[in-house]
Parts: C-alpha cells; structure tokens; sequence
C-alpha cells in the first residue's frame, strides 16, 4: 500500500433521506426507534446533538452537504428539476477536490436529487437511485415493482414494500457499496457518498420491517399552542391544507409512524452488513464516518407531514462523526476526547465539508458557512433560508421569520424539544428575539439575499383558498415511476 493510501484517511459518509433529529436511539426520546449501529458509532465518536440544515429541502441540502456553502451562499434555497445546474462549483466541490488535489477515489450512491439527474459534480462514478435500481429490479424480472404498491414520493399513508426485502432500494444501496469496497484501487483513500432515499415516504419497508414496531408504544403527534390561533403562519396552514393532512386519522398517523421507524431500523440494520465489511477488509480503523440527514420529517407534528419548515421535525438532523483510530491529531483544539462526546453547539450539515477537507489534508473554502465540526465554539448562532421562512438559533433560543404575513415564533429548544409554546412577543424574551431578528437580518444582507428588503425581513401575503389547494396538492398521484421522472 503507498504512503497516500496510508497517511490519508478513507471517508464514509452516510446520508439519510428526511431523517428526524430524534429518531435515533441514543436521543432518549418519546420515539421507540432502533438504531443500535448508529448508536454505536456514536459512542465511538461525537455526537452533535444541536444540529440543523439550513435549508431543509432535498435538492439545496445536497448542494450544502458537498461544498459546505449554505442555500444563502449558493443562491438555491428550492428544488427544482428543469432549471439550471445545481449550483455546486466544480472546483468546491468535496468529491472533486479530494479526486483531484488529495488523490482520493471517489464514489457515490443512492438518491442524488442533482440537476442534470447524471451529474456526477466531482464524483468519479455513481450508482443512482433510482435510475440505475430501476434497471437492477428489472434485471431481476421485478420490473415495474418500485413503487409498485402505487404510493407516490410525498404520499404520507402507510404501505408495504412491493419487492422483497433483499430487492429494496436500501439493501440495494448498501451492496453497491460493498462492492465498491472490492474494487476499488487498494493503492489510494477512497470516499464513499450513500444516500438512501428512506426513511423518505412513502412509509414502505419490507417485511418484517414492516411490523416491527406493532407492540410498540408510539407517541402521539406534538401540537403547538400556536396552532390553530389567530397569528399561526399561513404558510403552515396552506401545506396542511394542500397535503391534506388534516384528514389523515389518528389511527393512520399511528402507523406511518410504525412504518417509518422501520425504515430507519431497515438501513440501520442494513449499514450492519457495510461496517462489517469495512472491518473484515481492514479499513475500519483508518475510516472517518460520518451519518446525517438532508432534512427531518414532521410525521405529524402540529398537523404536518414532510419538511421544508425550521420546526425542530423538520430542521433538527442527527450527525454523527467517528474518526479513525489511528494519530490524526487531537479532534480539537483542546484535545477533547474522540469518543462518545456529545456536543451541544449548534451545528450544521454545512460543517462536514470543511471537516472532511481538513482530515484529509485540505484547506477548506474561508468563505464557507460551515466549519470544522471539530472546532466548534461554544456560542455560535447558525441561519437558515427557504422560500417561505428564515431562521436563526444560537442553540437555546430560536427565532422563525415567516414572509407570509410578517409572522414570528420563538422557542426555547433546551426545555421545549417540541416547538410547543411560542415565545415570540413576550416581555421577558422581547432581548432575545430582536438579537436574533437582528443578527438574522445581517446575515441575510451581508448575502444579498431578497429576504431583506430595505433592512428589514420580507412581508408577502398568501391567500388561502381550501378547495384550491385541495386540488393542487402536488404531494398526489405520483406513483410508479421508470427513473427519475415525477421528483419534480
């Protein structure tokens, strides 16, 4: 093995598809979620336990994930699948930079969500989801099966999968890696990208993940005292409306919530087979791992089901680092320790590029969002952006800016997990809000970003027609599909 294969690190990073912050076994939370590999790698690692995407939605988080510049800094705070590229600099790129300045092989696979779909944006090869699954299921004479419980993408009711359990996108996901592992060049590090597309709704794992969680106790929804009163965000109120989540019953949230513990139970279980593989080989010891979320998944909370909010089931994702074993240099800058930290400094999915750059030797953009997740300060305060909101938290006050009306909310997150009791406009928070609102609306200006009109937050109002947004609830019909046709 040469000297580059053995000095530099190898990089594994995990990604989960709509992943809350809470469902993760080692949180101690009300969700019953098994995650025994996840957790393990915790307890060898650091767990950030306030950790947040700036902008949660598929496509931007992605953009995020590989440069760690911010959907502020990239200018793509949506999703779209006929615009322009993904704005991810080639040149910025975590993949392209390890490839071409530290000599890294690099591989990516699962769920993409780039623009054009087979843009590879520094990777030198990918397996994609569901493009190239598609065609294994076919191969397999299971064509036609992916979805084929006739569930769409969005559509939040409770399914089983349609293929067996080791025809799964999942299982599918982690044998491309596997097989990655034993091909690649031994001569250099590697990084390997796997993006599952669970627990990402449709709530359809396979048997017997299925019924995994049926003897369980599942928590019921969380309800803001907000909800429902006179100033809540019209925003809110219209994805309700619109996803028709309203009409879902209790008993039905109850089960999508079994069925999307097993999903995530599903990959864990799954990711098993992968770290197993890492240590037969001998590459565990000298491998960074890294896990996270491109967003959460409200499940239910306050009337809602999917992300694209700053409510902590929407914004709130799990990271987990685990560096390797051998001398790499103290994990920070006080020579804390590697192993089963936990860290409570604000954190975001921008941090884990320039984390990765530097353990491999890289000197990481000056101008990103993110920073080393290995030396965080204790007080920072981290933003966030989406066509219907900003945000801003220093890790124990947060403050949420909706354009559609000019309403605000304010939460204590360390006594109040849930978002259950909005603070906004109380005398005795009144300091802590405007310091927020204020540093919220300077960072927003310093990136000349439209949110800010005049030095002030924008106001739009946003009409709400029932019947309307009933009708065009772009979460339906979207069902079977070939490749990537009707993500968007």
């Amino acid at each position: 093995m040469s000297d580059t294969a053995s000095e530099k690190p190898n990089i594994v990073y995990i990604v989960l598809d709509q992943w809350r912050g809470d469902c993760l076994g080692i949180a101690d939370s009300a969700h019953p979620v098994m995650t025994p590999h996840f957790d393990q790698i915790a307890y060898e690692g650091i767990w950030y336990q306030r950790a947040y995407a700036d902008c949660p939605i598929c496509m931007p988080q992605r953009a995020t994930m590989l440069t760690g510049f911010s959907a502020s800094q990239h200018g793509m705070p949506n999703n779209f699948m006929n615009g322009p590229r993904t704005p991810i600099a080639m040149e910025n790129s975590l993949p392209y930079r390890l490839t071409r300045e530290a000599g890294y092989q690099t591989k990516a696979v699962g769920k993409m969500h780039f623009w054009p779909e087979r843009a590879r944006f520094g990777f030198e090869d990918i397996s994609l989801h569901p493009n190239d699954y598609v065609n294994f299921l076919e191969e397999q004479g299971y064509g036609g099966f992916y979805r084929g419980h006739g569930l769409g993408g969005n559509e939040v009711y409770p399914a089983v999968s349609a293929v067996p359990e080791h025809l799964t996108h999942t299982h599918w996901i982690v044998d491309e890696g596997i097989r990655f592992l034993g091909r690649r060049d031994p001569d250099c590090p590697f990084m390997l990208w796997l993006v599952f597309e669970a627990p990402h709704s449709p709530f359809d794992p396979p048997e017997p993940f299925d019924r995994l969680y049926d003897d369980f106790e599942i928590p019921e929804a969380a309800i803001g005292d907000w909800v429902g009163a006179e100033d809540e965000p019209a925003s809110l109120i219209a994805d309700r409306i619109a996803r028709k989540a309203d009409r879902i019953s209790p008993q039905v949230l109850k089960r999508s919530r079994r069925h999307y513990y097993g999903q995530v139970t599903h990959i864990d279980y799954q990711l098993g087979r992968l770290f197993g593989e890492l240590k037969s080989r001998g590459l565990y010891d000298n491998t960074v791992i890294v896990i996270t979320s491109d967003h959460g998944e409200h499940l239910g909370d306050h009337g809602l089901y999917a992300k694209s909010t700053f409510l902590e089931s929407s914004a709130r994702v799990p990271i987990i680092l685990r560096l390797p074993r051998t001398p790499l240099g103290p994990p920070d800058e006080s020579g804390g320790r590697r192993y089963n930290r936990r860290v409570d400094s604000p954190a975001l999915t921008a941090d884990i590029a320039p984390t990765l750059l530097a353990l491999a030797g890289l000197q990481p953009d000056a101008a990103m969002d993110g920073a080393s997740l290995l030396r965080l300060p204790r007080e920072r305060v981290i933003f966030g952006e989406t066509p219907q909101a900003v945000f801003a938290t220093d890790g124990r006050l947060k403050y949420l800016y909706y354009f559609a009306g000019g309403v605000e909310q304010l939460f204590d997150i360390g006594s109040d997990p849930d978002d259950r009791r909005n603070l906004a406009g109380e005398p005795e928070h009144a300091a802590g809000q405007a310091a927020l609102k204020a540093r919220l609306i300077a960072y927003l200006s310093a990136n000349d970003r439209p949110a800010v009109v005049e030095g002030e937050l924008l106001v739009r109002e946003l009409a709400l027609d029932a019947d309307e947004l009933r009708a065009r609830n772009t979460a339906a019909w979207r069902g079977p599909l070939r490749y990537g046709d009707g993500y968007g």
